[in-house]
This record gives C-alpha cells, sequence and structure tokens, in this order.
C-alpha cells in the first residue's frame, strides 16, 4: 500500500510539470502495466486470507461437546504424551468409572472431556513428567429426552447410542462386542498403527447417525397445524464443574420445513428437554410442508369398530377427520347411534367423547373432529337398534323350539 500511494504522487507531480509528452505517454504505460499488477496482487492477497479464515474456521473443532456430561455407555480415546503405550478406549461402567493404566478405576460420571482431562494430566503427574493428554469420545451412551407440549405423541424418547465411523471399523469381523480388553493390550508394534486410527476419529462425520432436532419430531409423530415452529425450547444440563443447573435456548425451526435449511438442526444429548409451544392459530400450511420436509409422517394408524362396513385398524392421512375414516371402513349400518372417541390427550389423561357426527360438518369440529395416532372409535346402537337386538336375543331360543318341532313332526309324518 505505501508503494502504490508513492507511485500516484509521482504521477500526479508528472502530470503538474512540463516535459516532454512522449516521455509522459511512456512512463503512464508503465506506471498502467505495474498498477493493475499491483492490485491484482493485493486482490489475491485478500482472498486468500479470507479462504485461509474460512478453512481455520472450518477446522476448528465444534463446541456442541464442550458441556457433554459423561456417563454410563460412553467409551472414551485416550491419547498420553509421552506415554503412548498408555493409549487406548475406556468405557464408563455402570458405577460411572473408567480403568485406567497405573491409577486403575477413576470416577468420571458428570465430568465434561476438558475436565477430565484437567484431572487426568495432575493424577499423572505422579508417573509421566508434564504429561499430555488428548481425551475424546468415540461411542456416546444411548439418548432419552423428553418432548412436551404441542407435538403429536408427547413424551420421552429413546434413541441408540453413536458411535464414531472410525471406531465401528475397527471390529468388521462379524457383529460381536468390540474387543477393548484386546485393544488396550496390544504390543508396541501396534501402537503407531492404532494412534494412527484414532487421529482421524470425527474428522469426517456422518450426522445421519446423530440425533438431532429433526429426528426428535419424526419420532414424537410430528408436528400439528398449531405447532410453533419459531420458538421450540431446548432445556440442556449444565455440568457440575461449571456450576450445575440448567441452560435453555430458543430455537427457530421453520426454515427447515420451507427451505429445507439445517443450520437449526441441533444435535440433541441425554437428558435434554424439549417444549413445542401452540399457535394461537392452526396454518393450514405447515402440516403438507412438514410432510414434504420428512418430519411429519404421511399416514396414521386408528381403530374403528362397532356398526360399520368394515371395522378394523385403518391407515388414514395425517390430520385426517372423522368422516375420512367412516369412508374407509364402509357406510354405518342403519340404526346406528352415537360414535364413542377415545384417546389419550399430550397431558397424558385419557378421554372418552360422545360424537354426533355429521358427514358434511366442517373438518376439525366437534361433529367431525381430527384423528390423532391410535385413536378408537366405535359406532355405537341407536335406541331402536339396542331394542331391536334385544327383541333377537329374546326371541331367538322360542324360533329356534319352534324350528326343532317343526322338523321332528317332518320326519313323524
Amino acid at each position: 500500500m505505501i508503494l502504490q500511494k508513492d507511485i500516484q504522487n509521482r504521477y500526479v507531480r508528472l502530470l503538474s510539470s512540463k516535459g516532454n509528452f512522449k516521455l509522459f505517454f511512456i512512463f503512464y504505460f508503465l506506471f498502467s502495466f505495474f498498477y493493475f499488477h499491483l492490485v491484482k496482487s493485493e486482490t489475491n492477497n485478500l482472498i486468500n486470507f479470507k479462504n485461509n479464515k474460512i478453512e481455520n474456521e472450518y477446522l476448528e473443532s465444534r463446541n456442541e461437546l464442550e458441556d457433554y456430561i459423561l456417563d454410563t455407555g460412553d467409551i472414551i480415546a485416550l491419547d498420553f504424551f509421552p506415554a503412548i503405550e498408555f493409549n487406548g478406549f475406556f468405557p464408563v461402567n455402570q458405577e460411572g468409572e473408567i480403568l485406567l493404566p497405573e491409577i486403575d478405576e477413576t470416577f468420571v460420571r458428570g465430568l465434561t472431556t476438558s475436565e477430565l482431562r484437567s484431572l487426568l494430566e495432575k493424577r499423572y503427574a505422579e508417573f509421566l513428567i508434564d504429561p499430555e493428554i488428548k481425551v475424546r469420545i468415540v461411542k456416546f451412551k444411548s439418548i432419552r429426552i423428553l418432548a412436551r407440549g404441542e407435538i403429536r405423541n408427547p413424551g420421552y424418547h429413546s434413541f441408540p447410542a453413536y458411535a464414531s465411523r472410525s471406531f465401528i471399523s475397527l471390529d468388521q469381523s462379524d457383529n460381536s462386542e468390540f474387543d477393548l480388553l484386546t485393544l488396550n493390550n496390544q504390543s508396541s508394534d501396534n501402537i503407531d498403527d492404532e494412534k494412527s486410527i484414532k487421529d482421524n476419529i470425527d474428522v469426517e462425520r456422518s450426522i445421519e447417525d446423530i440425533t438431532t432436532l429433526s429426528d426428535v419430531i419424526r419420532k414424537a409423530g410430528g408436528i400439528t397445524s398449531k405447532t410453533d415452529l419459531s420458538r421450540i425450547e431446548i432445556i440442556r444440563n449444565i455440568p457440575l464443574g461449571k456450576g450445575g443447573g440448567k441452560k435453555r435456548a430458543i430455537i427457530d425451526f421453520n426454515n427447515y420445513i420451507k427451505q429445507s435449511e439445517t443450520n437449526n438442526d441441533i444435535r440433541i444429548f441425554d437428558g435434554d428437554s424439549l417444549f413445542f409451544p401452540k399457535l394461537s392459530n392452526a396454518d393450514p400450511n405447515q402440516i403438507p410442508k412438514s410432510v414434504l420436509s420428512g418430519i411429519s409422517p404421511k399416514f396414521i394408524s386408528v381403530n374403528v369398530f362397532g356398526r360399520v362396513e368394515t371395522p378394523g385398524i385403518i391407515r388414514v392421512p395425517l390430520e385426517a377427520t372423522l368422516s375420512d375414516a367412516i369412508d374407509l371402513t364402509g357406510p354405518i349400518k342403519p340404526l346406528s347411534g352415537k360414535i364413542v372417541l377415545i384417546r389419550y390427550q399430550n397431558d397424558g389423561t385419557l378421554i372418552k367423547k360422545n360424537i354426533s357426527y355429521s358427514a358434511r360438518a366442517v373438518k376439525g369440529s366437534k361433529r367431525n373432529p381430527y384423528l390423532k395416532e391410535d385413536d378408537l372409535i366405535t359406532v355405537q346402537n341407536s335406541i331402536f337398534g339396542k331394542t331391536t337386538g334385544v327383541l333377537n336375543e329374546f326371541t331367538a331360543p322360542f324360533v329356534g323350539i319352534y324350528s326343532t318341532k317343526e322338523l321332528i313332526e317332518g320326519f313323524t309324518d
């Protein structure tokens, strides 16, 4: 930049002086050529600097595991320097402990990876000089989370454990449990190979195996037309080393179903609690978009029995109404009465509604309500239908006796 300004100043002084025009033209040509390459060089340097910055940020570790709390089911990879013979994979047992070289059982439940690293470096200072220990999680425990609010199937939902692909690929011989003891006690000739494998862990990660917000919504049966996706609340535990308690975040998930953006499809961890607020007015466009995005199912199952043509379990479209179910099970038989709907509410209470059904009623109204997964629907008899049934039961024995008498008399004649 200093050189560029100096050239510009010389050029201005040249213009103000009286000199040979040919000399001026040659100087102007050389200056233009030199200035073009100078600007181009500085632009390239700026682009390279930006690219380097992006690449450096991309290679930095994600902070999503900063507050991850270790517990039973996790498997931890430890790299010791300079004592690489201590390297290995260490599972957290039912007591919340890992079995380590030299110091044996170490309680790790409730710690983060950074807290564990600090603890181990202090404890191994007795055996090693200025030990440096790298802590990574290569297999995560199974997840159990709570989903509440305006979601189709609220409650606790479980998800399987997640292991890095590098960790899984270490044992491809069969489907048996990975032999950690064999790995941790392997000969020193294989230590470099093991270290090379572990250095590549989690460099390339597939989010398909990681539990995210969209997975929770999908597992909970999808959203409704009244789910407020702009204010999903996530409550997460704070590690004891950071004071304990809970922290809260508000997520706007609208872009996921509208534009397929996954920026806010954050990773979910064990113990998280999710709350889905309710809109004051239903959004009729929300269900079709959620079905297309894959977070809501296309069909649900309900059970219809009683005075219908084909009773049983049927599949109906998401947010189908009672009239849709009746259309699929055939017409209601004559002398039928009210319809009874039995279902579990979002708060876990069981309700039983008598519905004065009308096929012409507005969808979602009291006479033609929306259906939910596992609803029980029975079409009852009317008063006349019940009376007919009683008469049939009362007269059936006499009809049988009369028929038997006629049959016997026919043989005797």
